[in-house]
């Protein structure tokens, strides 16, 4: 269960939709939040002033988070939401890492765009850093994210969940079920795994070969998604399965679009196995493509 989500603020109007995102998400998981803003040496006079705008976030989301939580009908035993702001200077990323590290955090969650977002740092710098070293999920928020995932009125309330066949990516599936029992984030969960087809530039006895093999892989990959869908579904999660062709981030992008699902939840690795693509390429794809809806992702523990 978690219990403590860090939140990164950057101050930029972009960003801040990750503040609302927070807010909704604290009150009804009844998640404490602690609001982070890294500024450089430089920024350094300006400290008072970024600490009082973090603080104040604070105090507003935290009244907020109350009203939500009251108004969902929590217990009334629950304890009420806490959140903290503070600002520190240094480096963004060791700043965040070693602040998740000491405080206990469970969840990072940060805006894909802002003035710090991943479209500022690159997934080669800062995002990068956190997504591939954090020892915690990774909430990411699209600046676009969509009210009714915001607000919880989209009628389906399922979470996405792309696997490779690797147990790598399988190491999300912990997730999936701490994130469906609290307070039911979800109601159904869709996995889907993807073959990728073969190069185009083959001899026509090549592509006779392939397209043997691609049946195979087809064939293992429903084998695979019938398994994980079952081992779900013994947990008493409802579920649904589909085997994809075509380019993996290209595919999980499309399928979010069609049955827009709450929150994607991902592995940040996997191995290449019958799917024929490394999944960590896929996932960086993937955050480059979405527009609208969040993505939780999990760096596995497995070497």
């Amino acid at each position: 269960m978690y219990k403590k989500m860090l939140v990164l603020l950057d101050g930029s109007t972009m960003a801040e939709v990750v503040f609302t995102y927070a807010q909704e998400l604290s009150g009804r998981l009844g998640l404490d939040l602690d609001l982070l803003h890294v500024c450089s040496a430089e920024e350094a006079q300006q400290l008072p002033m970024r600490q009082a705008y973090i603080e104040h976030m604070a105090e507003t989301l935290q009244a907020r988070s109350q009203e939500i939580q009251d108004k969902a009908g929590s217990a009334p035993e629950k304890k009420p939401v806490k959140a903290v702001g503070k600002v520190v200077v240094g480096y963004p990323a060791e700043e965040i890492l070693k602040y998740a590290d000491e405080n206990r955090v469970d969840i990072i969650m940060l805006a894909t765009h802002g003035r710090s977002g991943i479209r500022r740092w690159g997934l080669g710098s800062v995002a990068d850093k956190i997504i591939h070293e954090a020892n915690v999920p990774v909430w990411l928020v699209p600046a676009a994210l969509h009210e009714g995932i915001i607000y919880d009125n989209i009628p389906q309330r399922a979470i996405l969940v792309p696997l490779d066949g690797s147990k790598l990516a399988e190491e999300v599936i912990p997730h999936v079920f701490a994130l469906t029992r609290q307070r039911a984030v979800a109601t159904k969960i869709m996995i889907i795994n993807v073959v990728k087809p073969a190069a185009p530039r083959l001899s026509e006895g090549d592509k006779s070969l392939l397209g043997d093999d691609m049946a195979s892989l087809k064939t293992a990959g429903e084998i695979y998604l019938k398994k994980m869908a079952k081992k779900l579904m013994d947990e008493g999660l409802t579920v649904e399965y589909e085997q994809l062709v075509g380019d993996p981030a290209e595919e999980i992008v499309r399928y979010a679009a069609a049955y827009q699902p709450r929150l994607i939840v991902m592995s940040t690795h996997g191995r290449s196995g019958f799917s024929r693509f490394v999944f960590g390429s896929v996932a960086e794809n993937v955050l480059r493509r979405l527009q609208k809806t969040p993505v939780f992702l999990i760096r596995p523990t497995q070497p």
